[in-house]
């Protein structure tokens, strides 16, 4: 019989280390027992077009997977687990943390009746069909109880490995310590720079061609109908005509400039820039920025291209009334982050495998950050960002 391959799960030698890494996995499976029939039950509902409950419980197993786990999945987005595979995949989360409970209720009953039997004096006897053990009630408690914690600790790695070795069948995973999965997200962030890289440099060209070369040639005939007007006065409403055209030139190429990287985010900072997003939107917009000790030039401008894009998608797709942008940092026991909100009030049902968005998850992975998109039918739509800004 061929056993596993067990070489690429990490094994800690420390045993505080073990201890937490055990626990970790434990309580992961457990909670598998309870998002598996959600993610079965949310998928069948996609039937049926309603596909909010799905995307929400699908985030909440992409982060059990990397929380409790520690598995790094090259597809972050979850777009892999749909259909099919997310029945299968509910299915093998609730049948692995039904065992897991079943394990733990025996170590919770073992201690208990332990406990019970140790008030009584007597020993415990546990007939078998070839021999009887007659034990004490402690000596039961350390020897069962203790063996079946260790069962549970062994389940929960084997319970690892099978979800693991399913999904590496649907997206690249990698199943790392904490240094090993910094560069294995460095590698995979590395190719979505790429990726954003491209998409930026097409839009630009978009902007050119659609916009500012349009109107350079539009310009361009006017002032040759203006050379060749034989009545003054012709000459003259030409040359007015290409006046005015040559001043939307100039706030074109102005907007085209102000796109790339608004230039009050150096010289203002993230709220002014933030106001300016604010002022030239359609629709109200209401900005609270409340920063705390110094930002990375990077991190505010991965938060204000999450926040513009935000804001243009409302505008677009959402139907909103309103929209508030909310900027902070917050200081954890070991770092200290950006964490941006824009909610607005719109029919929600936001696509986050949008390109647009895409982009911007990319560019701030490549920070270290996050981006997540909650927009169930009906509203309203939340983006959140959170950037490291150590």
């Amino acid at each position: 019989m061929r056993l596993p391959d067990l070489s690429a799960i990490y094994l800690p030698r420390e045993p505080a280390r073990l201890l937490r890494r055990s626990l970790r996995h434990i309580v992961g499976t457990l909670a598998g027992l309870v998002l598996g029939p959600l993610l079965v039950l949310t998928s069948l509902l996609m039937l049926v077009r309603w596909r909010g409950p799905f995307a929400r419980v699908r985030g909440w197993e992409l982060r059990r997977l990397q929380q409790a786990y520690r598995l790094q999945l090259e597809d972050g987005t979850g777009q892999f687990l749909g259909g099919r595979r997310a029945l299968l995949h509910g299915v093998l989360m609730a049948v692995l943390g039904y065992l897991m409970m079943d394990l733990l209720l025996l170590v919770f009953a073992i201690v208990l009746g332990s406990f019970t039997q140790s008030f009584y004096g007597s020993p415990v006897t546990l007939e078998f069909d070839l021999w009887v053990i007659s034990r004490p009630a402690p000596a039961v408690l350390i020897i069962f109880g203790t063996s079946s914690l260790l069962a549970a600790a062994l389940y929960a790695e084997f319970a690892v490995w099978v979800q693991a070795r399913l999904l590496r069948r649907w997206t690249g995973i990698v199943r790392t310590d904490a240094l090993e999965s910094r560069i294995s997200r460095l590698l995979i962030t590395r190719r979505g720079v790429v990726v954003a890289i491209d998409d930026e440099r097409r839009r630009i060209e978009r902007d050119l061609h659609d916009g500012v070369q349009q109107n350079v040639v539009s310009l361009s005939v006017t002032l040759a109908r203006a050379r060749r007007a034989a009545d003054p006065e012709r000459a003259a409403a030409l040359l007015d005509q290409a006046h005015s055209q040559s001043q939307e030139l100039i706030e074109e190429v102005r907007q085209v400039a102000w796109r790339i990287y608004p230039t009050a985010l150096d010289e203002h900072g993230l709220a002014s820039a933030l106001d300016g997003v604010a002022a030239t939107s359609p629709m109200p917009v209401q900005v609270d920025v409340r920063l705390e000790g110094e930002v990375p030039p990077a991190v505010e401008s991965a938060a204000y291209f999450v926040a513009r894009e935000a804001v243009t998608n409302v505008v677009k797709h959402a139907r909103a009334d309103h929209v508030r942008i909310t900027v902070v940092t917050v200081t954890e026991p070991d770092r200290r982050v950006l964490r941006l909100n824009v909610v607005d009030d719109g029919i929600g049902g936001a696509d986050p495998e949008g390109g647009g968005l895409q982009g911007l998850a990319r560019r701030v992975a490549a920070l270290d950050g996050s981006v997540s998109v909650d927009s169930p039918a009906g509203g309203p739509t939340t983006i959140s960002a959170e950037v490291p800004c150590d």
